[in-house]
This record gives C-alpha cells, sequence and structure tokens, in this order.
C-alpha cells in the first residue's frame, strides 16, 4: 500500500530535524538503565534532566515544522520562504531527506533558489562527483536545485537497483513541489538518465529532462520507446568517442521526433571529466531551461 505524499512528506521532515539537530538523543542508552529506575526528584541526574529537555525541545521543533508543512509555508529545512517578488536565493546547501515509495530515505542536498527547480542525480557509474559538481554549478543560477543519491549509494539507504530509479525520481519530484516549485526539470546521468525519460512520458508534469549519457534500454528501463510518447520538451547529451553514447543519444532523439542530440568532444586522455564535460552540460542544461522557460 502507497504511503500518502503528506505523510511521507512529514516523515522526511521529521529525519532532517533529527539529524540538524545538535542536541544528545533523547533517550539514554536503554543497555545501562537499571531495571526498576528511581522516581525523579530534585536530586535526579542532571544528564537525565538535560535529556528530557533536550527529547520536548525536539519534539516542540518537529512539531512546529509539520504545521508549517502543512500551512504551505515551509520551504525546507535550512532555507528560507520565499515570494514571487522576492525569491531566496541560497549559497550553502541544506541536507534534504527524500522517502521513497518504499519507505528507503534517499539523502541528497538543497540549494534554494526560485520557483523554478532542477533535480540532478547521478547514475551507477562512477559520475557521482561529476553530477554533484554540475548541482552546485547550476545552483549559482538562482534557480533551486536538488542533488540526491540513488537508493545503494552512500549516504542513501536501501540497496542498489535499477528498478526503482523511475519510482525513487518520482519521489524527489514530489518532494520538490512540496517546496513550492512550480516548474521541475531533471538532470539524470546514465542509468537516472533512462529513468528520467521514462518519467517524461508519464503525466508527471515535468518540464523537461536533460539526458546525460542515457542508455537506450537498461534491464527493464526502456527508454527507447518512453521517448516516442513524451510529451516534455527531452536533450539528449553525448560524448564523441565514449562506447557508443553519441549513437544512443542520436537514436533517442530521433525517437522523440522533437530534438537533435547534444553532442560533446571527446575527452582527451589527460582531462578529467569534471573539468572537460561538467561546465559543457552547465551550459547545455541552463540553455535549454532558459529555452523552454
Amino acid at each position: 500500500m502507497r504511503e500518502p505524499a503528506s505523510e511521507a512528506r512529514a516523515r522526511a521532515l521529521i529525519v532532517e530535524l533529527a539529524e540538524a539537530s545538535p542536541l544528545p538523543p533523547p533517550f539514554p542508552d536503554a543497555a545501562h538503565e537499571e531495571a526498576d529506575p528511581p522516581r525523579l526528584s530534585r536530586g535526579a541526574p542532571r544528564g537525565l534532566a538535560v535529556a528530557t529537555t533536550s527529547f520536548l525541545l525536539v519534539i516542540s521543533i518537529g512539531a512546529g515544522a509539520l504545521w508549517f508543512a502543512s500551512a504551505g509555508h515551509q520551504t525546507g529545512l535550512g532555507t528560507s520562504v520565499a515570494t514571487p517578488e522576492a525569491p531566496i536565493v541560497e549559497t550553502a546547501a541544506a541536507q534534504v531527506a527524500i522517502v521513497a515509495e518504499d519507505g528507503t530515505i534517499l539523502r541528497g542536498q538543497l540549494w534554494r533558489g526560485d520557483a523554478t527547480g532542477i533535480i540532478v542525480t547521478p547514475g551507477y557509474s562512477d559520475d557521482a562527483a561529476d553530477a554533484h559538481q554540475v548541482a552546485e554549478s547550476l545552483s549559482r543560477s538562482g534557480h533551486t536545485v536538488m542533488f540526491y543519491n540513488l537508493r545503494g549509494q552512500r549516504p542513501s539507504g536501501g540497496l542498489a537497483g535499477a528498478a526503482h530509479l523511475p519510482a525513487d525520481l518520482r519521489a524527489a519530484v514530489a518532494d520538490m513541489r512540496t517546496r513550492g516549485i512550480d516548474h521541475i526539470y531533471v538532470v539524470g546521468y546514465r542509468q537516472s538518465a533512462t529513468a528520467a525519460v521514462i518519467l517524461a512520458a508519464e503525466p508527471s508534469g515535468l518540464d523537461g529532462v536533460a539526458a546525460v549519457f542515457a542508455y537506450e534500454r537498461y534491464q527493464e528501463l526502456d527508454a527507447a520507446a518512453a521517448a516516442e510518447m513524451s510529451t516534455a520538451p527531452l536533450l539528449f547529451i553525448a560524448a564523441e568517442g565514449s562506447k557508443g553514447q553519441a549513437g544512443s543519444a542520436a537514436n533517442l532523439a530521433a525517437a522523440h521526433g522533437k530534438t537533435e542530440p547534444y553532442i560533446l568532444s571527446e575527452r582527451p586522455p589527460a582531462a578529467l571529466s569534471s573539468d572537460h564535460f561538467s561546465p559543457k552540460v552547465v551550459n547545455a542544461v541552463l540553455q535549454f531551461v532558459a529555452g523552454d522557460s
């Protein structure tokens, strides 16, 4: 049975609050408690009193955050309330916790900006650092940017598995909407790019997907079929000389029928992918978002 979105978001807020709190744990270690502890009196140990106070304070903070979330005023832990007239742009990232449909917690970061949101997520290849660099660079544009690690990629929970990618991305989009974001774009790498194209074929309301180094098919994920049905704008980014990426991007663009692939130059052997590809991906995504806004 799928958990209601409101309950999932409330649980995510509690996780964020608990992890951000500088206070000590609310309860003492049960292993050191006496079997029949004495009643708390004026002479009670100070540690227990501090723990009790901390617990009450955490509960109070959590209740206030949940009240603001239900009232539609909470824009995410560590961020400020923004209005259309004066959007808040933050250079520091706040830690976020996304609750997947099966209860798995996906960890990430959020840079709060305007009402245009960009979700960036890596694949299961060695590109998490590149994807994070792209997210951080995109945040300087003034847009709201979220980055999260896939399940099985620490610090996210769960076990790695491509079958969960579309649903997990759907949960990230829903989380973004609870933060008052009106327009949402997804930048996915490799397997996540394939999943993002599939999500774009659903009535998810995405404003666009930039698929970086996407696979046409990966296990049970079929981006080629989804690209034909997608009504959302799609941008396929690939690189020359990288295991058929350019061919896959061209095939996916042809299936979509409304775009041309964006082919990056081949990376020199001595260059890092973060230095060669990431700035070009950032520029391509910003042009893509600006053109569809």
